[in-house]
C-alpha cells in the first residue's frame, strides 16, 4: 500500500511539473515580448551595477552616489552627442530617406542593363514609384506589427526606469528572487547569479566599445571617401553592429544603395570600406576585447537570433545574444556541472571499478574495431 501511495505521488509530481513547464513555455511563446523587456531591464540594471562597482571599487564613494554619477555620465554623454551632431545627424537621416527611392531606381537600371536582370524584372512592376509604395506598405504594415512608435517609447522607457530600481537595490530582489529556493541550494544559486552577472557585464562593455570603434572607423572611412551623410551611416553601422552576424550587413545595404547614386567606384570602395572593417573587428578587436568572455559559438549564435527574431520580431532579435550568453553560463554551471559532472563524480566514488570497466569495454571495442 505504502509503495502504490510513493508511486501515486511521483506521477503527480511528474504530472504537475510537465504542466508547470508547459504553462511556461506557452508564456514565453505568447507573452514573449514581455520576458524580453524583463530581461531588457535586468540587463541594464546588470551594465549599471557593474559600472557603478568599478567606481566604488576605484573611489570611496558609496554605492549610491556612485550609481548617480554613473547615471548622470550616460546622460552627459547621450546630452553631449546631441547637441555636437544631433542637427547634422537628423539632416542627414532625412536626406538618407529622401535620396534610397533615387538609390532604389539606379540600381534597378543597373540591373536592368544585363539579360538576367531583365527578365527578373519582367514580373515586377514597371512603375518603380508603385513598386516603392507597395514596399512602403508591405513595411509599415511590418512595422506597424511589431510596435507602434508610441509603444516603442513606452518599452524604451519601461527598460530604463526597471533597469534603474533594479540597480538601485540589488540586494533586495537578489535576496527575494533566492528565498524561492530550498536552503542548501541558496548560495550556490548566489554564485550562479554572480558569474551570470559578471559574463553579461564583460560581454556589454566589450560590445560597447566595438560599437563605437566600428562606428569612429566608419565615420572615418567615408568621409575620407567623399561619401554623402557619413555620419547617420556610421551611426547605423554602429547601432546594428550590436547584433552580430547579421548587423553588419543590414547596416551595409544603405551605405551601398548611396554609393550607386555616386557613381563611378564609389560602389567597390564602400564594400572595401566595410568588409575592410568588420574583418578588423571580427578578427583582431573582438579577439582581443572577449578574451574573458564567455564564448558564444557563432552557428548557435545565429540559430537563436534567428528563433528568437521569428517568434518575437525585433526585440528578441535585439536581446537574442544577451540572452544566449546568460544561458550558456546558466546551463554550464547548474546542469554541467552541478548535475552531469557531480553525479558522474558520486557514481564513480561509489564504485571505483566502474571506471576500469568502461575502459576495458572501450579498449575491446577498439580492438574489434581494428
Amino acid at each position: 500500500m505504502e509503495k502504490t501511495d510513493n508511486f501515486s505521488r511521483k506521477i503527480s509530481k511528474t504530472i504537475f511539473i510537465a504542466l508547470l513547464m508547459l504553462s511556461a513555455f506557452a508564456l514565453l511563446i505568447f507573452h514573449a515580448n514581455f520576458f524580453l523587456l524583463v530581461f531588457a531591464g535586468i540587463f541594464f540594471a546588470v551594465l549599471l551595477n557593474y559600472a557603478s562597482n568599478w567606481l566604488v571599487s576605484k573611489t570611496p564613494l558609496k554605492y549610491g552616489l556612485a550609481l548617480f554619477l554613473v547615471l548622470l555620465f550616460i546622460t552627459g554623454i547621450l546630452a553631449l552627442i546631441i547637441i555636437l551632431i544631433g542637427p547634422s545627424m537628423v539632416e542627414q537621416v532625412q536626406d538618407m530617406t529622401e535620396t534610397l527611392p533615387g538609390s532604389l531606381q539606379n540600381l534597378k537600371e543597373k540591373i536592368t542593363q544585363t539579360p538576367v536582370g531583365r527578365n527578373l524584372f519582367e514580373e515586377l512592376p514597371t512603375d518603380i514609384g508603385a513598386l516603392l509604395e507597395d514596399r512602403g506598405e508591405v513595411m509599415s504594415r511590418i512595422v506597424g506589427s511589431f510596435s507602434t512608435t508610441i509603444g516603442a517609447i513606452a518599452n524604451f522607457f519601461i527598460i530604463i526606469v526597471t533597469g534603474i530600481f533594479l540597480a538601485s537595490s540589488p540586494g533586495i530582489y537578489t535576496q527575494g528572487f533566492v528565498r524561492l529556493f530550498p536552503l542548501d541550494f541558496r548560495e550556490r544559486l548566489k554564485e550562479v547569479m554572480l558569474k551570470t552577472q559578471h559574463s553579461l557585464s564583460l560581454w556589454m562593455m566589450a560590445k560597447l566599445i566595438s560599437m563605437l570603434v566600428v562606428g569612429i572607423f566608419t565615420a572615418i572611412g567615408l568621409e575620407i571617401l567623399g561619401m554623402p551623410m557619413p555620419y547617420a551611416l556610421a551611426l547605423i553601422a554602429a547601432l546594428l553592429s550590436f547584433i552580430p552576424n547579421i548587423g553588419p550587413y543590414l547596416a551595409l545595404a544603405p551605405a551601398v544603395l548611396i554609393a550607386l547614386m555616386q557613381g563611378g567606384n564609389m560602389f567597390v570602395y564602400v564594400l572595401i570600406l566595410y568588409f575592410g572593417i568588420q574583418i578588423i573587428e571580427s578578427y583582431l578587436i573582438t579577439p582581443m576585447i572577449e578574451k574573458k568572455m564567455v564564448q558564444l559559438p557563432p552557428a548557435l549564435t545565429l540559430f537563436w537570433m534567428v528563433l528568437l527574431g521569428v517568434l518575437t520580431g525585433i526585440l528578441g532579435l535585439i536581446m537574442a545574444t544577451p540572452i544566449l550568453a546568460a544561458l550558456i553560463v546558466i546551463i554550464g554551471e547548474l546542469y554541467v556541472k552541478d548535475y552531469l559532472e557531480n553525479n558522474s563524480k558520486e557514481r564513480i566514488n561509489s564504485n571505483p571499478g566502474l571506471v576500469n570497466e568502461r575502459l576495458n569495454d572501450d579498449v575491446n571495442k577498439d580492438n574489434d574495431a581494428e
